[in-house]
């Protein structure tokens, strides 16, 4: 197997018209050769992603190589503090460098344009202005472990969300090496933008910062309400935000002191960076003194990007779906999840673990979603929504499962009793997470999230089961944010940064259900009348 990675690797470093500079691909074959004789013996899966590491870096090779020869890439600048960017002189008196210079001329300029970096000497690496298609980070000290490495990766992506990983060490059995490659247009523009603001922006003048308190509520209302509304409001106003946080963030729980409530056992910071890259180069501040801003809830397209939104090829021509929080066309749904996605981009360590329970999970293709969401929304008094048998569900999806010849179903619940209602329902193989969930005769908190007791494992819970969901192909729940948000990951992820939604089947949870209640709970009568804050009133 070894001999395979070797030959690859050879194959790379011997091209005729190999077109990066001598020095940064010998340091990259050394990295490929040496891991082919160090590495020998690993097993399968390790040789196979190192192969498929190797494979693309090949294409890339051969991709510039092209583009180059045919005059097709334009001159690269890079950045000095004290010049303007090379070729800027030229661009201005409106001549194109590429019709002045022979192949051998681009060929030498392109070979200064670094698509290498090494990995510790990122902290000073700035590439704002032309940013290659593919980087290639690699360590160049033999001391550096696999946990140095992907802590100095993850403050690059911090500052330079444009990129995305396209292949990272799982293990540090393999090399240290990330292959980078930037996102595709309109999301390149959105999140470059965010790199300006929060970062570039912030960095010079965090004093500026206008700051947004975290809610302390459910997932959806957290990052999407609340955190997504307030990078929207960075990009409408040209102003960058930051976070802060309530004296007590549960009532019922005296220990959240200062902290979002899904981080406390995560880190020491207890906020969303136990988890996600930093979405601002800014301190987090006390919530002392600050001028706090009231939610904003906008969710409108910002004209700087409506060109780059109404013309592209996978959201013309497609309408608003009947879902509940979905307030936008498809445009302004696809905006609103690249703000969403930037302040989650998980860390390394989440990354991996991510991937290896979806990976465990091997969940059957093709599958469908099922969100049913009971237990604490009979404790909501002022937004009232009744339970509904998974049974309801099945019914309102029977023709699109039939249809679509869906067998699998991933079911997303909070509740013990609707996993036992799976056992009547025989004509589907139901797949779920198995973790703890909340029983109807518990002590049930409206939005006590942590069954297990354990925020960060039902952290990684949400997120693993967020990422197996993009793997299917019709959606099917409720009245919940938590489930819209699933169904909007299935948009994005399923085929690879493209908004591309599945068919959608939902339950009216509003309305109350006008069946019988096989597994019913004692918050609900005969037909399904809920009690809310009565039932909470009368049973304190």
């Amino acid at each position: 197997g070894w001999r395979r990675v070797l030959a690859q690797a050879n194959a790379i470093c011997t091209g005729k018209r190999l077109l990066f500079s001598i020095t940064l691909i010998v340091t990259f074959c050394g990295i490929g050769l040496l891991s082919a004789s160090k590495y020998a013996g690993p097993n399968d899966e390790a040789l196979n992603r190192i192969l498929r590491k190797m494979e693309t870096l090949t294409h890339v090779v051969q991709q510039q190589q092209q583009d180059l020869l045919q005059h097709r890439i334009k001159p690269s600048t890079v950045e000095d503090d004290n010049t303007k960017p090379k070729g800027e002189e030229s661009r201005q008196k409106g001549g194109n460098l590429d019709q002045n210079l022979t192949p051998e001329q681009i060929l030498h300029r392109e070979r200064k344009n670094n698509h290498f970096y090494s990995i510790e000497e990122l902290e000073s690496v700035h590439i704002r202005q032309n940013e290659p298609k593919y980087l290639i980070l690699n360590t160049k000290d033999h001391q550096t472990t696999l946990n140095d490495a992907a802590e100095m990766v993850d403050r690059f992506l911090s500052r330079h969300s444009v990129y995305y990983i396209e292949s990272e060490p799982s293990t540090s059995d393999e090399p240290l090496m990330w292959l980078l490659e930037l996102y595709p247009s309109p999301e390149y523009e959105v999140f470059r933008e965010l790199d300006m603001l929060q970062h570039d922006k912030a960095s010079l003048a965090c004093d500026a910062a206008e700051y947004f308190e975290m809610w302390c509520s459910g997932w959806h209302a957290d990052l999407w309400y609340l955190v997504r509304g307030s990078l929207n409001y960075a990009l409408g106003k040209d102003k960058h935000v930051g976070l802060v946080f309530p004296q007590q963030c549960k009532d019922y729980d005296s220990s959240y002191i200062k902290s979002w409530h899904y981080a406390v056992d995560a880190c020491d910071a207890k906020d969303m960076s136990c988890y996600f890259l930093n979405h601002t180069s800014c301190p987090r501040p006390e919530n002392s003194g600050l001028s706090i801003n009231k939610p904003y809830l906008d969710r409108n397209l910002p004209a700087k990007f409506g060109q780059q939104f109404s013309t592209h090829h996978a959201l013309e021509h497609k309408r608003k779906e009947d879902l509940w929080d979905v307030h936008n066309s498809a445009s302004g749904e696809f905006y609103n999840f690249l703000l969403y996605s930037y302040a989650t981009r998980m860390k390394y360590w989440l990354r991996q673990e991510v991937q290896k329970r979806v990976a465990a999970f091997k969940l059957k293709e093709p599958c469908a979603v099922m969100h049913v969401r009971q237990n604490d929304i009979a404790a909501h008094g002022n937004w009232v929504r009744y339970y509904y048998p998974l049974r309801a569900y099945i019914d309102e999806a029977k023709d699109a499962l039939d249809t679509m010849g869906i067998h699998t179903i991933l079911l997303m619940t909070d509740s013990a009793e609707v996993i036992d209602e799976t056992k009547q329902l025989k004509d589907f193989e139901w797949r779920y997470m198995s973790k703890h969930r909340f029983e109807r005769n518990s002590n049930i908190k409206f939005e006590n999230q942590f069954p297990s007791g354990s925020p960060k494992e039902e952290t990684i819970a949400i997120l693993t089961l967020y990422h197996l969901a993009s793997e299917c192909r019709l959606f099917i729940g409720g009245t919940s944010g938590f489930g819209t948000l699933a169904y909007r990951y299935m948009c994005w992820l399923h085929s690879k940064n493209t908004w591309d939604c599945p068919p959608i089947r939902v339950v009216n949870q509003h309305e109350p259900y006008k069946g019988r209640h096989d597994n019913p709970d004692p918050r609900h009568n005969e037909s399904s009348v809920h009690y809310g804050a009565k039932y909470l009133k009368e049973n304190k």
